[in-house]
């Protein structure tokens, strides 16, 4: 982009002035919005970073496994702090300044144009690496094989053009120092015998990579709801995670105002004031890495409202109202096992282990739950009783096969991402 914007600062110069330089009032020369554009990156850097990174704590900590999808978001955060870099030091070479300023210290616009090469690359390959990411994620939701073909077919598609656009990028120029050294390009700019893309070429091809990026963007943010609306979960879990990865549109709608600040970038006399185009770009990129991490970092929002739920049950517990049966219960809704009470309150049922099974008669069940202060108390209950409360209890199916008296119960609970 160094080349288009190197041409229409030169043409807003030609338009405002014929072929002089102007003449700058020093508040003129003096202004700058660095700011404003630091202030919006930012916070959406600082947002994308750390919703990517609580997602690496729920996959490494609390799931125990890092997939593809996830080293992919991690690289597209990388890419994501590069820009930000470039964005900082950009600030420092005049982006918030008017046009005519920057282009007009040839020192300050070198420093500013190299960085631009580097920042437009940086923020064109995050972009892709956040989309293939999202490819990853879909691969695991996807239930026949026509499906994972029509992925790998996207995921492969996004890498051909994420290939082909860096090629445009990084030989805009021939020589490629002619990028952002204005000295090698031909008169008026240069006085230097550089090939370079015109701007409008160049443009247009920006233009391109847009409409593919808008397309992924749409697809990707679709794509979610017929895969999950097939999975066997409740109905309230299938809404909020298709509410979740189709925030996938607010990332398409980036990009649309993007394509439109990209299609006025030759007739802004102003474009490094607000440099709406690269912000929109970053705007995009970060709010793909939040819609796409969002999902994974569900585990760590149930375990904070669950905890919340606990410990709210029990601060309620200390009141008045609490039933006696439940004292000695800790913030958690555990007992004390070592507590005893004369009331005893069932848990679980086992089929008894004696009795004679071909009459149908077994021995009485013998259960004992206690609670705090008091003495130690069993209970006696006839099998049909206690089948009648079983029923109701929807971990019934859940029994160890061949429970005996000394055979050890384990309980594996097995989180799917």
């Amino acid at each position: 982009m160094p080349v288009a914007w190197a041409e229409a600062t030169e043409k807003a110069m030609k338009r405002q002035n014929g072929n002089s330089m102007p003449t700058l009032s020093p508040e003129y020369i003096a202004y700058t919005n660095a700011p404003e554009i630091l202030s919006i990156t930012g916070t959406f850097f600082a947002l994308a970073v750390i919703v990517v990174l609580l997602r690496c704590y729920v996959r490494l900590a609390m799931l125990k496994v890092f997939g593809r999808d996830d080293y992919v978001m991690v690289l597209a955060m990388l890419f994501a702090s590069i820009t930000f870099a470039c964005f900082v030091n950009e600030t420092q070479h005049g982006l918030g300044k008017h046009a005519i300023v920057l282009f007009m210290d040839a020192e300050m616009y070198e420093g500013f144009a190299k960085t631009l090469y580097i920042h437009s690359l940086m923020v064109m390959v995050g972009i892709s690496c956040v989309k293939i990411s999202i490819g990853f994620s879909l691969l695991r939701l996807s239930a026949t094989h026509r499906q994972t073909r029509f992925l790998w077919g996207c995921i492969t598609f996004i890498v051909a053009i994420t290939i082909a656009c860096a090629g445009t990028l990084i030989f805009q120029c021939f020589p490629v120092e002619a990028a952002w050294d204005s000295n090698l390009r031909p008169a008026p700019i240069g006085t230097g015998h550089a090939n370079c893309f015109s701007g409008t070429t160049f443009r247009n091809l920006g233009l391109m990579n847009s409409i593919f990026n808008i397309i992924t963007d749409v697809l990707f943010a679709t794509l979610p709801i017929p895969l999950i609306w097939k999975l066997q979960i409740n109905m309230r879990t299938k809404i909020s995670l298709i509410i979740v990865l189709s925030l996938g549109w607010f990332a398409c709608a980036a990009a649309i105002v993007k394509a439109v600040a990209q299609w006025n970038i030759l007739q802004d006399p102003d474009w490094s004031v607000k440099d709406s185009f690269n912000v929109w770009n970053y705007i995009e990129l970060t709010i793909g890495m939040i819609a796409a991490s969002l999902p994974a970092i569900k585990p760590l929002f149930n375990w904070a409202l669950n905890t919340a739920r606990a410990i709210s049950s029990g601060a309620r517990t200390k009141g008045a109202g609490r039933p006696s049966a439940y004292a000695g219960a800790n913030s958690l809704g555990y007992h004390n096992m070592g507590s005893n009470s004369h009331k005893s309150i069932p848990l679980r049922s086992f089929q008894s282990t004696t009795g004679d099974m071909e009459n149908g008669s077994r021995d009485p069940y013998s259960v004992q739950v206690s609670t705090q202060n008091s003495t130690e108390h069993s209970g006696k209950a006839d099998k049909d009783a206690w089948d009648i409360v079983n029923a109701k209890d929807s971990d019934e199916s859940l029994r160890p096969f061949g429970y005996g008296p000394k055979d050890i119960s384990v309980t594996t609970e097995v989180h799917v991402s």
